[in-house]
């Protein structure tokens, strides 16, 4: 049944994304200069830049770049981010991180705050902006957003320049490291990592169940608008009631907005997409009740083509729940070649478990 299946791609689509969260792996395509780097595309554009090196595989701490959504919500106290006492370093970046034993060596080590500033600060020459810099599971690297002029021969003298920064980086996070020894923990981070995944992971389900129930096919809800209001208003107290508890999991933690901002957008869209596709699956798979047997009159047929898709038909019917308009139905080939206007085809129409009225087959008359 589709409902079910429905349930279960969202359970891996949230395994899959807490993995791959948790995990944060990229594999480099070369090394120069002693940094490992990456070349990421989108639309084969150039769109982002990775360097990294080998760190302490206890280390773990994400680094980026202040911006004004993070200075909003620490004004109005939902993000409590760590202040080292280093305005130049506060202000440039946010330390994404409740861990105590990064906020002492950040406020203790100006050698380390001295190299995440060069790495955030550097860029304008070679048209590459710092966004992140990632600590975790063995690898210290940064993020760039490549820049209009950028191109992959600069990679050589970018890393050149920046692999100091990137030593006596690795070389801090290695001495509180060896010093901590396992108390380098966040308390916060598995909890984020859940949470994220359970929103990206509904969100790609949704898509995913969009893409197969394929509206207009048969079978189909008669009218889709009344599931997408009653969706709308559940999903959105879904989000509400996710985004609260979301908050209270996390408190006032240096996470916090940065998980509530994907929930309320990407999380929201998702529950959303998940709420109007499982509610179409339970109103057609649990409904039980003999349909009824309607005719309608034939106005016209057509058929629309897709590179990937075919061809697909068409027929257009008079609405035959009420004179107010034609209905286009998606139709079998069988059915498109036995119809012509102003012949009449036979609908089987049931009520629908969930009162959503659904069409189960289309017959030429």
């Amino acid at each position: 049944m589709w409902f079910l299946f429905g349930f279960l791609t969202i359970s891996i689509c949230i395994c899959i994304e807490f993995w791959r969260r948790h995990l944060s792996r990229w594999s480099p395509e070369g090394t120069t200069a002693g940094l490992q780097y990456k070349h990421y595309r989108y639309k084969n554009k150039l769109t982002w830049v990775y360097l990294g090196v080998t760190c302490h595989p206890k280390a773990n701490f994400t680094l980026k770049r202040q911006s004004r959504l993070d200075s909003f919500f620490k004004r109005i106290g939902v993000a409590n981010e760590f202040e080292t006492g280093d305005a130049s370093f506060d202000d440039l970046i946010y330390l994404v991180s409740d861990s105590k034993t990064l906020h002492y060596a950040l406020a203790n080590s100006s050698e380390f705050r001295s190299a995440a500033k060069k790495l955030m600060n550097y860029g304008i020459a070679s048209q590459l902006e710092g966004r992140e810099i990632h600590c975790r599971n063995g690898r210290l690297w940064a993020t760039f957003k490549t820049g209009s002029n950028y191109n992959e021969g600069n990679i050589s003298q970018v890393a050149k320049t920046l692999v100091a920064a990137f030593d006596a980086l690795s070389n801090s996070v290695q001495e509180v490291a060896e010093v901590s020894g396992s108390r380098w923990k966040d308390p916060f981070v598995i909890k984020a990592a859940v949470l994220l995944a359970i929103s990206s992971g509904i969100a790609i389900n949704g898509v995913i169940q969009v893409f197969r129930v394929q509206f207009g096919r048969l079978p189909f809800t008669v009218d889709y608008s009344l599931i997408v209001y009653d969706a709308l208003i559940y999903s959105l107290i879904a989000a509400f009631i996710f985004a609260l508890i979301s908050l209270y999991w996390l408190g006032r933690s240096a996470r916090a907005h940065i998980v509530l901002i994907e929930l309320v957008t990407i999380g929201a869209f998702g529950i959303f997409l998940s709420f109007a596709t499982e509610m179409r699956d339970i109103n057609i798979e649990m409904d039980s009740v003999v349909p009824e047997v309607f005719e309608a009159s034939v106005t016209r047929k057509y058929t629309s083509k897709g590179r990937r898709s075919g061809t697909k038909y068409y027929v257009v019917v008079k609405n035959w729940n009420c004179d107010c308009g034609n209905y286009s139905i998606r139709v079998p080939e069988f059915i498109y070649r036995g119809v012509s206007a102003q012949s009449r085809v036979q609908l089987l129409q049931h009520k629908g478990y969930l009162g959503y009225p659904w069409i189960s087959d289309v017959k030429a008359l």
